[in-house]
């Protein structure tokens, strides 16, 4: 991965754009590339679950706005078919949600958790996180909040807490949508 934008024209002085190219392997003593049959199985695992991190925080797929120009890209990446990750935590939920206080207004779909509020019926995305308004589909941008802070649960299929969380709080969220008074999410839904 190199940068591939210039951090002074960022207003925060970092870089906005990053770039992935080939993983290659080498030997330390030898010239060119080694075949990835000499490469310890241990050593591969981890940097490929580095760099599958690596793509997924950094995918345009993660912001509407930044995907300017990629919608087919950022709709299949925000509602298309789920991963192997994403399956796995759609078993999680089907086994959780029956005992939710929220039971009764949230049902699991293919590839959505769907959630009756009193405003509308939402349905959230289990790989991305990213919610569809009922009935026209229009997209609804609430941003987690990125409090490390906070305890967390530790889930082996998922990072730091990961998608679940974010899935669930949206759920509860959503669930009582009367109730929210964030401006930034209220204009959304009276827009529609």
């Amino acid at each position: 991965m190199r940068v591939a934008s210039d951090p002074q024209q960022d207003a925060w002085g970092t870089a906005s754009c990053a770039a992935t190219g080939a993983i290659r392997f080498r030997h330390a003593d030898l010239p060119g590339d080694a075949p990835l049959t000499e490469v310890p199985p241990l050593v591969l695992s981890e940097l490929l679950r580095d760099a599958d991190l690596a793509v997924g925080v950094g995918s345009l797929g993660l912001d509407q706005q930044a995907a300017a120009g990629h919608d087919g890209y950022w709709q299949s990446y925000g509602f298309g078919e789920l991963s192997e990750t994403a399956r796995t935590r759609r078993d999680a939920l089907a086994r959780l949600l029956p005992r939710l206080k929220i039971a009764d207004r949230v049902e699991l779909t293919d590839r959505f958790l769907r959630v009756r509020g009193q405003l509308r019926t939402y349905r959230i995305h289990l790989g991305s996180g990213n919610i569809l308004m009922e009935p026209n589909d229009a997209y609804l941008c609430i941003v987690p909040d990125r409090d490390r802070s906070a305890s967390s649960v530790f889930l082996p299929f998922e990072e730091d807490g990961g998608m679940l969380s974010v899935i669930l709080s949206k759920a509860f969220l959503l669930a009582d949508d009367t109730r929210i008074s964030d401006p930034s999410i209220t204009r959304q839904l009276a827009a529609t």
